[in-house]
């Protein structure tokens, strides 16, 4: 029948009659969780939940004990609910997988059971050619699949400003755009901020949630200051760029982690560099690369400003680095520490041989 995205999901609830099935799955957990949420809220029975709401774990159950909830009637209620958590299609028998496909083959037709698979962990594949992206296309084909991709900045503002709004939290849009770019893409960590932030600010004021309290009372995310350590190596501030390792490294962050996220900005700005070289824009490398920039266009557009800066031979020495340091964190016996401070004194030496 469909495919949607969680944006999306609202409408879809509010259009009318459920469908028989759903798939929810994707990237992002929160949206995953607040999804099945959703669908609980609206077609969950109220009349005898203990005898009209059944759940499965996916892992540990038959597909024969799944259809059989399923066709059992409601008690006293217009219909049923089955939630089947994780069930990973590619891990079940050959045998449960040909019942997998007769029963979703024809559980469309059945209106008095919403039935929903729950990816808690498991992200169901969108590959046509294996069994649990098989398994999406019968659910697609027979109800509704729910896409929950990995949210745009703008995205995650908007659930911001939505959850600010029923805890009647004042914030503007552009301070809990500041919100997502300081504390990270998290949603369940950025309403548990928002929340701190509403209570504080209430205790201490009119209840306003400014920029000032945000930088007082929340935490900068790894991601962010990472990438802030690569901004701050890109822009030659050696001081700065030591003390947010120093940082990173009293809050106990793996230096293999640090160092993904390092990597990252420089292979963005390598891009960006051989890109322009080609008289392609920001947009051109988000087409190209795909779901990989999504939520990321920013700091997309910052590496094609920066970039101009430095020459494609500084900027492959500087992922050569890069390269040979993740090389050693996993390898060598030497403190991570030690290889990450090494790492910085090569980076701004090559840079400062380049001038």
């Amino acid at each position: 029948m469909a495919e949607i995205n969680y944006s999306a999901l609202g409408g879809h609830i509010s259009s009318g009659k459920p469908s028989a099935v759903y798939l929810i799955g994707g990237e992002d957990g929160y949206l995953r969780r607040r999804s099945l949420d959703m669908l609980k809220e609206k077609y969950m029975p109220d009349v005898l939940p203990e005898f009209n709401y059944t759940e499965f774990d996916g892992s540990d159950c038959t597909v024969d004990e799944i259809a059989a909830a399923v066709e059992t009637l409601p008690m006293m209620a217009e219909r049923r609910m089955v939630v089947v958590k994780d069930m990973d299609a590619a891990a079940i028998s050959a045998e449960q997988y040909r019942k997998l496909e007769t029963f979703l083959g024809s559980v469309g037709s059945n209106d008095s059971c919403v039935l929903i698979f729950f990816n808690v962990s498991v992200k169901a594949s969108a590959k046509s050619g294996d069994k649990q992206g098989a398994m999406r296309s019968l659910i697609k084909k027979a109800g509704t699949v729910i896409n929950c991709k990995t949210p745009t900045a703008a995205e995650i503002t908007d659930i911001l400003l939505s959850e600010a709004s029923n805890i009647n939290a004042q914030i503007s849009r552009a301070d809990a755009a500041y919100m997502v770019e300081r504390c990270g893409s998290d949603i369940t960590n950025l309403l548990s901020e928002l929340t701190k932030l509403h209570s504080l600010c209430q205790s201490q004021g009119d209840g306003r949630i400014t920029r000032a309290a945000i930088d007082a009372n929340t935490t900068q995310s790894v991601d962010v200051k990472a990438y802030l350590l690569a901004s701050n190596v890109i822009a030659g501030k050696r001081r700065d760029a030591y003390r947010i390792m120093e940082e990173l490294f009293d809050e106990r962050t793996e230096p293999v982690a640090v160092l993904a996220i390092m990597s990252g900005a420089f292979i963005d700005l390598y891009r960006a560099k051989l890109a322009s070289g080609q008289r392609k824009t920001a947009d051109d490398m988000a087409t190209l690369f795909g779901e990989e920039y999504k939520g990321k266009e920013k700091r997309l557009s910052f590496s094609f400003r920066d970039c101009r800066r430095y020459s494609p031979t500084l900027l492959r020495n500087w992922c050569t680095m890069l390269c040979r340091t993740d090389a050693a964190l996993k390898s060598s016996r030497v403190d991570g520490k030690i290889l990450m401070e090494k790492l910085l004194a090569e980076m701004f030496a090559a840079a400062e041989a380049a001038r």
